[in-house]
């Protein structure tokens, strides 16, 4: 587990860039005289998260600490399916599926992804209510892949993922299996000319990163934005002043909308 001694002040913001690097949970603890300590844990290699964390926050002071893995796998206990939508049900691998037409079984590991976030729950929404059948997707920050395995389960879509955690490749070709698909590795966008691409990361990311998302798509293509919260919106939304929006989700302060490309 990685250990990181921030400033109050700062505890949110790099809370934020944690989840956008794939962590399944952050534990935040009180620390002295205004600090706060983050704990979380991406795998073995943290030599990436290190220095993009120390690049960004020059002041963060970075430790290791060994836990048993029984003991950082707690949470497992508590997890429970979460429903999208009254047919589709998204289900932890190891505990017993609820009865309905589309049962998504997924194992995060340690990247982001098991299905509760309220983000998540609102891109697939908005994916399912939109995606054509056998329609090309592409899952851009994918995490543990639920919204490419998902669409391409139910609607036998042909998808394609991608995200900077460096198990996630791994991840995804486990929870492929799990549910009887298959998707497809893709480190860049040129020429893939999808129907619709998810983008389920935080706010500041999707603004960085719009032009490679707009890419991904062909001409008239559908963008999935999810990851902001409400009021970031409509300032996400001026890196995409060619695209017109289709439809909004809103839940518990986060927000989701797809887009069409024009």
């Amino acid at each position: 587990m990685l250990d990181f001694l921030v400033s109050a002040s700062e505890s949110e913001l790099l809370s934020d860039l944690l989840w956008s690097l794939g962590v399944v949970a952050v534990e935040e603890r009180e620390a002295t005289d205004g600090f706060v300590t983050l704990r979380t844990s991406l795998g073995d290699d943290h030599s990436f998260t290190r220095e993009l964390v120390t690049s960004k926050f020059p002041n963060v002071i970075v430790s290791t600490t060994q836990v048993e893995r029984s003991v950082a796998d707690t949470w497992r206990a508590h997890a429970v399916p979460t429903w999208v939508n009254e047919n589709v049900v998204l289900c932890p691998a190891w505990i017993e599926a609820p009865e309905a037409a589309h049962v998504i079984r997924i194992e995060p590991a340690d990247t982001f992804g098991l299905g509760n976030h309220t983000t998540t729950v609102l891109a697939l929404r908005l994916g399912l209510a939109h995606c054509e059948r056998n329609a090309r997707v592409f899952d851009f920050g994918c995490g543990s892949g639920i919204l490419a395995i998902a669409v391409t389960k139910i609607l036998q879509c042909e998808s394609y993922v991608f995200d900077i955690a460096h198990n996630a490749q791994e991840v995804v070709r486990v929870n492929d299996e799990l549910n009887g698909v298959r998707t497809t590795w893709r480190g860049d966008v040129v020429g893939l000319n999808a129907d619709l691409v998810f983008a389920n990361i935080l706010a500041p990311v999707l603004t960085a990163e719009s032009t490679t998302i707009k890419n991904s798509i062909h001409e008239s293509g559908m963008i999935v934005l999810s990851g902001m919260r409400e009021e970031q919106v409509e300032s996400v939304l001026l890196s995409y002043k060619e695209c017109v929006e289709l439809d909004r989700e809103i839940s518990d302060g986060w927000a989701a909308v797809i887009l069409r490309k024009s």
